[in-house]
C-alpha cells in the first residue's frame, strides 16, 4: 500500500481497514445477529531502511544500474517492486500469493523484466486485471465499474476513429522538480485556476504585494486543468495579451443568448477576477492589456465527485440523424469492449467541467439516471478526463434527486455535520444565565421585538425603540451573538468558514451552522432570553446620530412579528398603552427619515424578478406562484440593518484599517449600460448614469403612464448592468475603491446575519476586538488569510444564489408539468435585428419570473420582414396590416414543458400575440397542449436538421 504525498489521513484509514474487519453473521441456531471481529495479520515494512529492500543509488535496481539518479516517482516504484520481491521470497512455499497492483504500465513491465527464474516471483497486474480475475472467481461480484482509470487505453480512448493509436492532443505537464525550479526562478507562477463559466478561466498570481488575474484563453492553454486545480502557468508574450480597456466581465454581462427558458437573473454575472478580488488588466506599453498565460503543470488536482448523466447514441434505434449535441459527442467516443463493458460519455451538470469518459458494465441501467462519477485522470491523448462510476442518485426528473444534483452542481456542502463539529455544540439543555455571563449588559427590560417573514426560524436580528426624556430616541439593533458559541479555530468555525453561507432552496434550507444554534440557541425567538451583540444609538427625531455604543448583551424579545403583523401596527391609530405598536411605529417613523437620507445621497431603488412558490403541505410540490409583496414593514427592517452595517463598518475600520472585512459595489462601466440606454431612448425614456444619484433620478422619471410595469422593468435591467457586490479585505483596495455604489455608502459591511453568513461572524470578532470585549483571533491578523477567506465567501455566496435560482427553475418545471401549458403576459427585453439572424426576441414573464428567447416563426430572408436596429424593432407585412415587435412591448406567450428521451425536460415559451404566422390551433387544455406542442416542435427540429 502506497500513500501518496505522505497523506496521514489516508494512511490511518488504510491501516484501520487492514487491521480489523467487522462482519455481521447470522447464527443458524437462534436466528440472532451477532457481530464477529475478524483480525488480519498485517506487517508494516520500513522498506527505506530494511537491508533487503533499501535502494542504494550506486547499486543496480531491478537488475539494472541506473545511468542517472532516478526521479522520486521512479525511485518509489522501484522500492515497491523490491518489497514485492521480498515478500515473494519469504512467503515461498506457503499458500499466499504475492500480487503487485499498479496502474503504471512501465512499472509492470519492469517488474516482469526483473524476474529471475531461480527465485520465487510475484505477479504485477493492473487493478482492472485483478478485478476481472476476482469477478471470474466469484460470480455476481461486480467490481469493474469502481476501477479508476489512469490510462486512455483503459477507457478505450487511445484509439482514433480509424482504429489507429490516438496522438497526443495536449502537451505533457512538466514534472514537479522542473516546476519547483521554474516557480522559484520566476519563470512560472503558482495559482488556483478558477472558472466562472465554461468559457472563462483565470489564474490569480502574485506580483509583489499585488494580485493579478491571468486569463487562460484556449483549451490548449488550459492543458487539462480543471476548476480548482492548483497549477503552474507561464505568461504568454506581450503580443498575445488581450488589448482592451474593458474587463472580461463586460462580455460575461451580455444578455444570455441561450435558447431555453430559464429563471431571470438578478444581476450581471461576475467574472472570476471580480469574485477573487483581483485586477485583470495591466497598463503596459501605453495600453491597457489583459495578461494571458498557459498551464505548464498541475501542482494539486481538484478531482471531486461529480453528478450528472450519461448519454448514448447506441441505444437510438431510429432518428440517428437528429442526435443532440451531447449524443453526438457520445457517438464519437463510445466504445464497446471485449469484456462486456463499454466506454460511455458522462456529462456533469456543472457547466464549468468537460464531459468525462467512464467505463461501465451497466450502461443500459444507468441511462435516464442521475449518477455520481469520480474523476481519475486526464491523459495527454484523451480529449476528455477519465473517471469511474461511484453510485446512482436516482431517476432523472425526480424532485429529490434533482435537488441533490443542483447542490452538487454548485458545490454546496450539504452533508450532515461531522462528529467533530457537533462536539463543539453546547448541551441541548443549555440555559442562558445572566449570572454566568460576565461582561454582558442586561437589556431584558427593553421592548425588543423581531420582524421576519412567516415561518422564519433562524431569526438573526431584533429591534427596539424608546422615547427618551430629552425628546430623542434610543434605537437598538440586536444581533444574535453567534461568536459566543462558535469559538475561533474550532471544528465548527472551520466548517462554517468553508460553507460561508446558508443556502435557501424552494423546499429546504442548507444551514451554515448546526440547527441547535440556527433555530434555537442563536435564534432571537420571542419570550426567551438570548445572547446578543447590540448596537445602541441615541438619535434625534430627524434620525441624526447623537451617540452610538456597541455592547455584548442579554435580551428578551417580547414578540416575534411577521411583516404583515408589523404592518398592521404601523397602520393602526396611536395607542400609548400598546408597547409593541409604539415601538414599531417609532421605528417606522425613523426608518422613513433614514431612507430619504440614503435616496438623497444617491442610493438606488432597484427591482428583482423574484417570485415565491406556494407549496403543498404534504408533497412540497408547488401549487401556485406569487410575487413578493413588499410592505413598509419590510423597509423598516431593511433600513435599520443598513444603518447598523454602515455604523459597524466605520467602527472596525478605525481600529483595523487594513484588516476589516467590507463589502464593495463598484460603479458600473458605461459600456454595460449602452444597450439599455439605447433601448430606453427608442421608447422616449432617458437614463443618466453619470453617478448613482442621476441614475436614481432618471429611473424615477422614466414612467410610462399606460403601463407602470415598464418602470420596474427598467430597474430590473439596470440591476443586470451592474456586477454584484463582493466581500474584500480593506487592506487590498484603496479607500476610494471601498465605495458601495448601489447604497451610496462610502463604506459598508455585513454584521446583521451571523447565523447564515460567515462574513458577519468575522465582523463580530473584529468589532468585539475593536471595542475591547475580546481579543482578535490571530488568523484574522493575516492579510493573506483574509484575502483567501473573502474570495471563498464570494464564491460560496454566488454559488448559493445560483443554487437557489436552480431550485426555482426545478419547481417551475414541476409546476408547469403538472398544470400544463399556460398563456401569460410578457414583456420584450430585446429584439434580434441583425440582418443575417433569424428574427426572435427575448421576453420576461413577470408572473413567474421566467426569461426566454422566443422565435417569431419567420425566416431571415423573408421579404416582408423589415428591421430597425436603432429603434430595436421588427415589422412584418406592409401597410396597415404590418405586425410590429419592439423592445418593452407587452406581448402574450404560452409556457409549457417539453419532454425529451430519457425523461429530460425543459421549459418552452412560444409567442402567441402578436401572431406573425397564422396558426389555426387554439390553446388546448394543459396536458394535451403540451403533448401536441412537443410533437410539433420535434417535427420542426427534424425538418431543420434535414435542411
Amino acid at each position: 500500500m502506497e500513500c501518496r504525498k505522505n497523506r496521514v489521513v489516508m494512511y490511518d484509514r488504510t491501516v484501520d481497514l487492514l487491521r480489523t474487519i467487522h462482519q455481521n453473521q447470522t447464527s443458524s441456531s437462534d436466528k440472532t445477529i451477532a457481530t464477529k471481529q475478524v483480525q488480519r495479520c498485517c506487517i508494516f515494512l520500513s522498506d527505506m531502511f530494511h537491508c533487503e529492500t533499501a535502494i542504494d543509488h550506486d547499486m543496480a535496481v531491478d537488475g539494472k544500474r541506473p545511468p542517472n539518479r532516478m526521479s522520486p516517482n521512479d525511485e518509489n516504484d522501484a522500492r515497491i517492486r523490491r518489497v514485492a520481491a521480498f515478500y515473494a521470497r519469504h512467503l515461498h512455499g506457503t499458500n499466499v500469493r504475492v500480487v503487485l497492483l499498479t496502474d503504471d504500465a512501465a512499472s509492470r513491465k519492469l517488474a516482469t523484466a526483473a524476474r529471475d527464474s531461480s527465485e520465487p516471483t510475484y505477479r504485477a497486474l493492473s487493478v482492472r486485471s485483478w478485478a476481472t480475475e476476482l469477478e471470474s472467481q466469484t460470480p455476481g461480484l461486480n467490481l469493474m465499474d469502481w476501477v479508476a482509470q489512469f490510462e486512455s487505453s483503459s477507457a478505450g480512448t487511445s484509439l482514433s476513429a480509424n482504429g489507429g493509436e490516438r496522438k497526443d492532443l495536449f502537451p505533457a505537464h512538466l514534472d514537479a522538480s522542473n516546476l519547483s525550479r521554474g516557480i522559484a526562478s520566476g519563470s512560472y507562477f503558482r495559482g488556483t485556476l478558477r472558472r466562472s463559466s465554461a468559457d472563462e478561466a483565470i489564474v490569480t498570481i502574485r506580483q509583489g504585494n499585488d494580485r493579478v488575474a491571468v486569463t487562460i484563453p484556449t483549451d490548449s492553454d488550459n492543458n487539462r486543468a480543471l476548476n480548482g486545480d492548483v497549477v503552474a502557468i507561464a505568461l504568454n508574450s506581450l503580443d498575445q495579451w488581450i488589448n482592451t480597456g474593458l474587463p472580461t466581465s463586460v462580455a460575461a454581462k451580455n444578455e444570455d443568448s441561450s435558447q431555453g427558458a430559464a429563471i431571470a437573473s438578478d444581476t450581471a454575472e461576475p467574472s472570476a477576477a471580480e469574485i477573487e478580488n483581483t485586477s485583470e488588466t495591466i497598463d503596459a506599453a501605453g495600453k491597457t492589456l489583459r495578461p494571458t498565460g498557459r498551464v505548464v503543470g498541475i501542482l494539486k488536482r481538484n478531482f471531486t465527485n461529480q453528478s450528472g448523466s450519461i448519454y448514448s447514441s447506441m441505444l437510438r434505434k431510429e432518428n440517428k440523424d437528429t442526435l443532440s449535441e451531447k449524443e453526438t459527442i457520445a457517438a464519437e467516443h463510445e466504445r464497446e469492449h471485449n469484456d462486456g463493458s463499454c466506454t460511455c460519455v458522462f456529462f456533469p451538470v456543472d457547466k464549468k467541467l468537460p464531459p468525462i469518459l467512464m467505463r461501465t458494465t451497466q450502461r443500459d441501467r444507468l441511462i435516464g439516471q442521475r449518477i455520481i462519477v469520480a474523476i481519475d485522470s486526464w491523459p495527454t491523448n484523451s480529449p476528455y478526463p477519465l473517471g469511474h462510476y461511484v453510485r446512482t442518485i436516482g431517476p432523472v426528473g425526480s424532485k429529490d434527486v434533482e435537488t441533490e444534483v443542483l447542490l452538487s452542481e454548485h458545490d454546496i456542502p450539504h452533508e450532515p455535520f461531522p462528529a467533530a463539529v457537533l462536539a463543539c455544540l453546547p448541551p441541548e439543555n443549555y440555559k442562558i444565565d445572566i449570572e454566568n455571563s460576565p461582561g454582558r449588559e442586561d437589556l431584558r427590560h427593553l421592548p425588543v421585538l423581531s420582524i421576519d417573514p412567516p415561518g422564519c426560524k433562524d431569526i438573526d436580528d431584533a429591534l427596539h425603540c424608546l422615547r427618551l426624556p430629552n425628546g430623542n430616541f434610543e434605537i437598538g439593533v440586536h444581533i444574535a451573538d453567534v461568536g459566543h458559541y462558535v469559538k475561533a479555530g474550532c471544528a465548527m468555525d472551520l466548517e462554517a468558514a468553508n460553507r460561508s453561507t446558508s443556502t435557501y432552496l424552494v423546499n429546504k434550507r442548507i444551514d451554515m451552522l448546526p440547527s441547535l444554534l440556527t433555530t434555537d440557541l442563536c435564534s432571537l425567538k420571542g419570550n426567551v432570553d438570548r445572547y446578543a451583540f447590540s448596537v445602541l444609538w441615541e438619535v434625534t427625531p430627524e434620525a441624526e446620530i447623537i451617540n452610538v455604543d456597541f455592547k455584548k448583551t442579554i435580551i428578551h424579545s417580547i414578540a416575534a412579528l411577521t411583516y404583515q403583523q408589523a404592518q398592521s401596527m404601523i397602520d393602526q391609530p396611536d395607542d400609548p398603552k400598546d408597547v409593541k405598536a409604539c415601538a414599531v411605529k417609532g421605528l417606522a417613523a425613523l426608518a422613513r427619515k433614514l431612507r430619504q437620507r440614503r435616496i438623497d445621497a444617491g442610493a438606488l431603488t432597484l427591482a428583482s424578478p423574484e417570485v415565491k412558490f406556494v407549496l403543498d403541505s404534504e408533497s412540497l410540490n408547488p401549487t401556485d406562484v406569487q410575487a413578493y409583496a413588499l410592505l413598509e414593514a419590510n423597509s423598516v427592517v431593511e433600513e435599520f440593518m443598513l444603518f447598523a452595517n454602515v455604523t459597524v463598518s466605520k467602527r472596525i475600520l478605525r481600529q483595523y484599517p487594513t484588516l476589516s472585512v467590507l463589502r464593495r459595489h463598484p460603479a458600473p462601466n458605461r459600456a454595460m449600460f449602452d444597450s439599455l440606454i439605447s433601448k430606453a431612448e427608442s421608447q422616449g425614456l432617458k437614463l443618466d448614469i453619470d453617478d448613482s444619484k442621476r441614475l436614481a433620478d432618471s429611473l424615477n422619471a422614466a414612467e410610462v403612464e399606460s403601463d407602470p410595469y415598464v418602470n420596474k422593468l427598467l430597474r430590473i435591467l439596470s440591476t443586470r448592468c451592474m456586477s454584484p457586490a463582493q466581500y474584500f479585505c480593506s487592506g487590498e483596495f484603496r479607500p476610494s475603491e471601498w465605495h458601495h455604489y448601489g447604497l451610496a455608502a462610502p463604506v459598508y459591511t455585513h454584521f446583521t446575519s451571523p447565523i447564515r453568513r460567515y462574513a458577519d461572524v468575522c465582523v463580530h470578532r473584529l468589532l468585539a476586538a475593536a471595542v475591547g470585549v475580546a481579543p482578535l483571533p490571530q488568523h484574522l491578523s493575516s492579510k493573506s488569510y483574509m484575502h483567501e477567506l473573502c474570495a471563498n465567501m464570494n464564491r460560496r455566496h454566488r454559488a448559493a444564489q445560483l443554487a437557489g435560482r436552480a431550485s426555482v427553475q426545478l419547481h417551475t418545471l414541476i409546476f408547469f408539468a403538472g398544470d400544463g401549458a399556460r398563456a401569460e403576459d410578457a414583456y420584450v427585453l430585446d429584439v434580434t435585428t441583425e440582418e443575417s439572424s433569424k428574427p426572435s426576441c427575448r421576453i420576461i414573464v413577470p408572473r413567474y419570473g421566467i426569461e426566454s428567447k422566443v422565435s417569431i416563426g419567420i425566416e431571415a430572408d423573408d421579404p416582408k420582414l423589415h428591421r430597425f436596429p436603432a429603434e430595436h424593432k421588427l415589422t412584418y407585412g406592409d401597410g396597415k396590416i404590418a405586425k410590429t415587435l419592439h423592445v418593452f412591448q407587452k406581448v402574450r406567450v404560452r409556457i409549457w414543458v417539453r419532454e425529451f428521451e430519457d425523461h429530460q425536460r425543459e421549459l418552452v415559451v412560444d409567442l402567441v400575440s402578436p401572431q406573425f404566422v397564422k396558426d389555426s390551433e387554439e390553446l388546448p387544455t394543459a396536458k394535451r397542449n403540451a403533448s401536441e406542442s412537443s410533437a410539433k416542435q420535434s417535427r420542426n427540429e427534424k425538418k431543420k436538421q434535414k435542411r
